[in-house]
């Protein structure tokens, strides 16, 4: 398939925000917005999401398709339609470790200012739903060793089942196994049978009720990891 895995910069923002908005559409993204989405709003997060570039050991990546015409989000040179995208960061890295690196990117802070917010986010929901996120992620991987975590892996809904997401897992998984590091990442029910055929193993279970918040059932998340050269199951 004429499906290319390169590394994301600035320019891909704009794609990376509606990859991301289109494939994690769901209930529970109706719940943690006061309505639709404004193109300003996808805009804006995709102008205030260059600044993450400047992070230290955070890799980039997107497929692009080069038999399909660039979309409007993307940049004019891209050679094709860019269809996924992931990013990976490496965690509990030592200060001067990380000094050490000679990353592509400048290490300067990026939070120094708050970042943009869309206006139909509700803030109080969305805190809900991912603070048990981060604890549960420190009481798996504690704060000493170093790991790989997959932070984001998003497809264009119609070309899910393609391979795209193969390929931005597998630059993962040889990177984690190079570097001698575990892999964790947060699944939703969809992906969970994607990442245990690559070798994550279920450690944790997260629930999100959405009835407090004026919707119905409950949204499921799991901590999963693999191991150093971990087989697929």
């Amino acid at each position: 398939m004429p499906l290319e895995l390169r590394p994301m910069t600035p320019a891909d923002t704009l794609s990376w925000t509606r990859i991301r908005a289109l494939a994690y559409y769901g209930p529970t993204h109706d719940l943690l917005h006061t309505g639709p989405i404004s193109e300003s709003s996808i805009r804006g997060v995709a102008e205030d999401r260059k600044r993450e570039f400047q992070k230290p050991n955070t890799w980039y990546w997107k497929v692009v398709d080069t038999d399909l015409k660039p979309s409007d989000d993307d940049p004019s040179e891209n050679g094709g339609k860019t269809i996924a995208i992931s990013v990976w960061s490496m965690h509990n890295v030592k200060k001067e470790e990380e000094e050490s690196n000679e990353p592509a990117v400048p290490t300067e802070k990026v939070n120094d200012k708050p970042g943009f917010m869309p206006p139909e986010l509700r803030l109080d929901a969305l805190g809900s739903l991912f603070a048990p996120f981060g604890a549960a992620r420190e009481e798996i991987m504690g704060t000493d060793s170093q790991f790989l975590m997959l932070n984001t892996l998003a497809t264009y809904p119609e070309h899910q089942g393609r391979g795209a997401a193969r390929l931005l897992l597998d630059w993962g998984m040889k990177k984690a196994d190079q570097e001698g590091l575990v892999s964790y990442l947060d699944a939703s029910a969809t992906g969970r049978p994607i990442y245990e055929k690559r070798g994550f193993r279920l450690v944790k279970s997260i629930e999100w009720d959405r009835v407090p918040w004026g919707g119905e059932g409950k949204d499921w998340h799991g901590c999963m990891v693999r191991k150093v050269g971990g087989k697929a199951v």
